[in-house]
């Protein structure tokens, strides 16, 4: 009988709160308030049961809702930054990222990360800005083809996380989420202006067959939508979706153990907000191999050794 296999991205995201001062557990994710208690050094949550106003997509962020999710900028310095899509940090040293935001044909290739914001407005002073050393596109990318569209980032000085600042986890495929939240800063609508406070919005997963009569093949998806690479979520009885400059952005889940799991990466649509329709999110269980060979290439190499000595002694 084989040991039970083990992810190395959960291993590491369980080490990243252990080490953490302060501890934290959540009730909810949805719709959830927190509050810094200095004398315990944890979050304090409570859950809102108040009408939340939905603009198209989404409601307004919670501040340390989604203490993970990162947008990026582009351009030759902070100040002149244009601060386009969004990530979601899943170590000290990487953040995951569509890769069709690599780069742009105007500005170049991706050169900040801001983390640890709520509001495009917060004053610059409060913002983490981290630059990027090395941008890494899985090898199978080619634009503009919709497939393997999932990117990492790596920052040049080490992510240092705190109440505002924390890594996600990895899906790894072992358990189906019907519903999921998409959050981002990018349009509030079809060729509307994009939104100054971090959006989030509750989708549903489209099944197989649904997503495969919104997306049929295409120029830049020859074989049709691919399950085992990519899903998609939406809603079918009202508008709200991801729109552009959400590309990048994590679909997530929370737990009651604080941090949030990340299975998709927000990729392309439609026109945002059609009724019925879903978004396509690169699937994150499927490229976890990947993932973890750059991100934790010891810890990789530890476990198979390990895997190989167990399989010697039996």
């Amino acid at each position: 009988m084989w040991p039970k296999k083990e992810h190395t991205d959960f291993e590491k995201c369980l080490e990243n709160f252990q080490k953490l001062p302060f501890g934290c557990r959540f009730p909810g994710y949805f719709t959830i308030e927190k509050t810094w208690l200095h004398d315990r050094k944890c979050h304090n949550h409570s859950i809102s049961t108040g009408y939340v106003g939905f603009t198209v997509g989404g409601r307004d962020a919670k501040r340390w809702e989604f203490p993970h999710v990162a947008l990026l900028g582009y351009g030759d310095d902070v100040d002149s930054a244009q601060w386009l899509c969004g990530g979601s940090v899943i170590s000290e040293r990487f953040i995951l990222t569509a890769a069709h935001c690599s780069s742009t044909r105007l500005l170049g290739d991706i050169r900040y990360a801001a983390l640890g914001l709520l509001r495009r407005t917060d004053p610059k002073e409060n913002w983490k800005i981290y630059e990027i050393k090395r941008i890494i596109n899985h090898p199978e990318y080619r634009p503009p083809s919709k497939y393997h569209d999932i990117a990492l980032l790596e920052t040049v000085n080490e992510i240092a996380f705190g109440q505002d600042l924390l890594p996600a986890c990895l899906h790894t495929g072992t358990t189906q989420i019907r519903f999921a939240d998409a959050s981002g800063w990018g349009r509030l609508g079809h060729r509307q202006a994009l939104a100054d406070t971090l959006q989030v919005v509750n989708l549903e997963e489209f099944d197989k067959e649904e997503c495969s009569k919104i997306y049929r093949p295409h120029r830049h998806l020859a074989n049709g939508y691919d399950d085992s690479k990519q899903m998609c979520f939406g809603s079918r009885y009202e508008v709200i979706d991801t729109c552009e400059g959400d590309s990048g952005g994590p679909l997530q889940y929370g737990s009651e153990k604080c941090f949030h799991t990340i299975m998709g990466v927000t990729s392309f649509g439609k026109d945002c907000g059609i009724l019925g329709s879903a978004g396509m999110y690169t699937r994150v269980s499927y490229y976890v191999p990947w993932i973890e060979g750059i991100v934790w290439p010891e810890a990789v190499e530890k476990r198979r050794q390990k895997e190989n000595k167990w399989v010697q002694w039996n």
